[in-house]
């Protein structure tokens, strides 16, 4: 297992064993969907979320489609929900704005013929052509989120050089 497996896999093991083993079966049904397509992984522990966007570089917001583990529920999010209403027709993306999404219940919610439609219809507007002997491969980037948090908590705070200039005046 490599480094980011077993990050992932540490990350999945916060949850409940039924979720849990709803999004490793999504996502392996979407490794399959989507041959060689990055799997960026984020952590969001305000929302206690563990998000894996499926993208043709190397970041999360120029991904196709997502997946999101809550702690009761995994939503399956477009990332171009909003122009994919037309190929909606039986309204099931739900939210507002551009990003929407599905909610899986089970994996096989995944497999119906409506969620692959959506995903034809997100492939062909993102004009992505999938390569199916093409590797993935796995992307961490909550240490990074938790790095950009720190650094934005230091910087709203005032140095002790500025708080001892203010006190001189």
């Amino acid at each position: 297992m490599t480094n980011a497996e077993t990050q992932l896999a540490s990350f999945f093991a916060k949850y409940e064993p039924a979720m849990v083993k709803l999004g490793k079966a999504l996502r392996a049904r979407l490794r399959a969907r989507l041959p060689g397509l990055f799997e960026i992984v984020y952590v969001y522990e305000s929302q206690n979320a563990l998000v894996i966007s499926y993208s043709p570089t190397e970041h999360g917001y120029e991904g196709l489609c997502s997946i999101a583990l809550y702690p009761n529920r995994v939503n399956l999010y477009f990332a171009q929900g909003a122009l994919l209403s037309k190929s909606d027709p039986t309204k099931l993306l739900q939210g507002r704005g551009k990003v929407r999404h599905v909610v899986l219940n089970a994996v096989a919610d995944f497999d119906r013929a409506e969620i692959e439609a959506l995903m034809v219809a997100a492939l062909k507007l993102a004009k992505l052509r999938l390569d199916a002997s093409a590797k993935s491969s796995v992307i961490i980037k909550a240490e990074a989120q938790k790095r950009r948090a720190r650094r934005a908590t230091q910087a709203a705070r005032p140095s002790s050089t500025n708080r001892t200039a203010k006190a001189r005046r």
